[in-house]
């Protein structure tokens, strides 16, 4: 499995390294700015999400983007997920990490955090392990579509002080090999899910922050 998870290299031969944030690019080449304005549509019309989070705004323009260019762009390796045993999700595909302020960053391999204890949300940096995670990963849930048999878009969105949202099919795999596969879905990232992997709600009842609270004004 450690093969599994090198960077690829898009075809265009630029390298996408694990972790950099490229905020201005997507998996195709086209030219994102983070959403402070108001995003259109294709046909020039502005969408009525100026309400939405900036990382909602995001996602949806996104969308809207790989509708218009396909398949254009993308490598070759399918989207899939691992639980690890008392440890991260570790994600490879064609992915576009949204984050919450709207920010995007393109990879082909991500460790992210589903312990809530992470100081580098949303990544995991180790912190189950002085926290003592012992939420194994099994699931028992069924597939919601065929496994993906071709390269297709990967968008996570990182919702503020909530899960990691998924949009685009992913086959999702705990480390005794149980497998489903889904086209969207929410992971838990806070640690108190009743239904790990994926996301309950429970976020809100205990208060879960995915950033540090701001110092009180002197």
């Amino acid at each position: 499995m450690d093969d599994a998870f090198k960077l690829l290299r898009p075809r265009s031969g630029e390298s996408l390294v694990k972790g950099d944030r490229k905020p201005d690019a997507d998996v195709g080449g086209a030219v994102h700015k983070p959403a402070q304005e108001p995003i259109d549509a294709p046909d020039g019309r502005a969408r009525r999400n100026v309400h939405l989070p900036q990382s909602e705004r995001a996602l949806n323009k996104w969308l809207a983007e790989r509708r218009e260019k396909g398949r254009e762009g993308l490598v070759n390796i399918l989207n899939e997920t691992h639980v690890t045993q008392f440890g991260p999700l570790k994600v490879k595909g064609n992915i576009t990490l949204i984050h919450e302020d709207g920010s995007l960053e393109l990879a082909n391999q991500l460790s992210l955090c589903r312990c809530g204890h992470s100081k580098n949300k949303p990544f995991c940096d180790e912190q189950h392990i002085e926290a003592e995670f012992k939420c194994p990963g099994r699931f028992a849930q069924g597939s919601e579509a065929p496994t993906p048999m071709r390269p297709v878009p990967l968008a996570v969105t990182c919702v503020e002080n909530g899960p990691l949202q998924f949009v685009g099919r992913m086959r999702i795999q705990d480390y005794l090999g149980q497998q489903c596969t889904k086209m969207r879905g929410s992971l838990c990232r806070c640690g108190h899910s009743a239904n790990k992997p994926f996301c309950d709600g429970s976020h809100e009842r205990v208060g879960f922050k995915t950033s540090a609270p701001k110092p009180a004004s002197s």
